[in-house]
């Protein structure tokens, strides 16, 4: 659990002024994490939340939709249902919502009902779409016959980043490498959970964009 700390804050401060400058993010986290004596979360939440402002920037000027739309199984399912348990949510730098998870639910029985709310939202929108899901994480099958059986398009493949990716058209995911890569981009996390969920990181520190 994140609290809001002096230390944190000017970790926040010093990490994205060091990627602005062309820092790499390891040396970078290494660093601050060093001299501000960060825990295992704080730094996780430097990682996933903070960038260069020009690829966060980058990654803003890509929202929109334009078919197809590719959906990132495990990693929407997963957010979904961290947000449905309460974890902490941030709004990160390039205007996507993460939580600290590191995929530790990839398991959890409920992703066939988190992906048919996500896709239930396309579905509403008048969207064809596509589910991908990742065959190096267990159950990815078992995950998949039930997103068939519910009427839904979903493919089992060997690398689920680069299959996001090759297809074109919109990547529906909270990836950043993912989301550096593709056309377009849509942020479909952030129409799911109610917005008191998230935790606006620059806000609640007080820190200047």
């Amino acid at each position: 659990m994140i609290s809001w700390r002096e230390q944190l804050r000017e970790a926040i401060l010093d990490y994205r002024y060091l990627l602005d400058r062309g820092y790499g993010s390891k040396a970078s986290l290494d660093l601050v994490t060093g001299r501000y004596g960060l825990t295992r979360e704080e730094r996780l939440l430097l990682f996933r939340c903070i960038h260069p402002w020009s690829r966060a920037e980058e990654i803003r000027n890509k929202m929109g939709i334009k078919e197809p739309i590719i959906l990132d199984g495990f990693n929407i399912g997963i957010t979904l249902i961290n947000a449905w348990d309460g974890e902490q949510l941030f709004l990160c730098d390039d205007g996507f919502v993460r939580d600290l998870s590191v995929g530790r639910k990839k398991g959890d029985s409920r992703l066939v009902s988190a992906l048919l709310v996500a896709g239930e939202l396309l579905i509403s929108l008048g969207l064809d779409f596509s589910i991908i899901l990742d065959s190096q994480i267990s159950r990815s099958g078992e995950v998949a016959k039930g997103l068939r059986e519910a009427g839904l398009s979903a493919d089992v493949v060997g690398r689920a980043d680069k299959e996001v990716i090759v297809r074109g058209g919109t990547s529906v995911t909270s990836d950043f490498v993912i989301l550096l890569k593709s056309e377009n981009v849509f942020n479909i996390i952030s129409f799911l959970i109610d917005r008191s969920q998230i935790i606006r990181i620059n806000e609640f520190a007080n820190l200047d964009p």
